[in-house]
């Protein structure tokens, strides 16, 4: 059973989502420990073995085409141990896996940051993955998705637990017009 087993994302999104062009993947790192090892600092500190066999299901998932949207071709990932760790986990194992950019802005990035980072992107890139950090994913999360666009209210208001995955997409043609309350919610798990 794959990662996202028992969440059904019907019922989340609405009708739009067929014709729109840009597709983001948020990912917040799997569970790390709560310590850096002897002598380093907290952007040291690793996935725990439990966070990482669940990023390495997680990529499974995704490599099986268990997860509905097309995978990242692009991945951003803070250059901390258990976000990389997280990163190439999840996707290190697609064929063909996608590149993935260490950006050292993601590590104290506010939402505000990560957005300006997103509208840097290159346009020939239509799907791209951003492996970070709460609470700065989690609000992402939220204040992308245009609220109108979901059956309901969002189900992440409440909570983004290490390891959630967001899949928003963005009615845009080029990655500088990406804001705020615009896209559409694809999958949460």
């Amino acid at each position: 059973m794959g990662p996202c087993a028992g969440i059904d994302p019907r019922g989340l999104v609405s009708d739009q989502t067929q014709a729109m062009p840009r597709t983001l993947w948020l990912l917040r790192h799997f569970e790390a420990v709560d310590n850096p090892p002897a002598g380093g600092r907290d952007r040291d500190r690793r996935l725990t073995a439990r966070g990482l066999a669940a990023a390495r299901a997680l990529g499974a998932a995704i490599a099986a085409g268990e997860i509905g949207s097309p995978p990242p071709s692009y991945v951003l990932s803070s250059p901390a141990a258990r976000t990389t760790a997280t990163a190439e986990g999840a996707f290190g194992s697609l064929d063909p896996p996608p590149a993935l950019a260490v950006d050292r802005r993601l590590y104290h990035a506010t939402p505000d940051d990560v957005l300006e980072i997103v509208r840097e992107l290159p346009d020939e890139i239509d799907v791209v993955g951003v492996v970070g950090h709460n609470p700065t994913v989690h609000c992402l999360s939220l204040d992308l998705v245009d609220e109108e666009a979901l059956v309901g209210p969002h189900p992440a208001t409440a909570k983004y637990p290490p390891g959630t995955l967001s899949v928003i997409i963005l009615p845009i043609r080029a990655w500088a017009e990406a804001a705020w309350s615009q896209g559409v919610l694809e999958l949460l798990c």
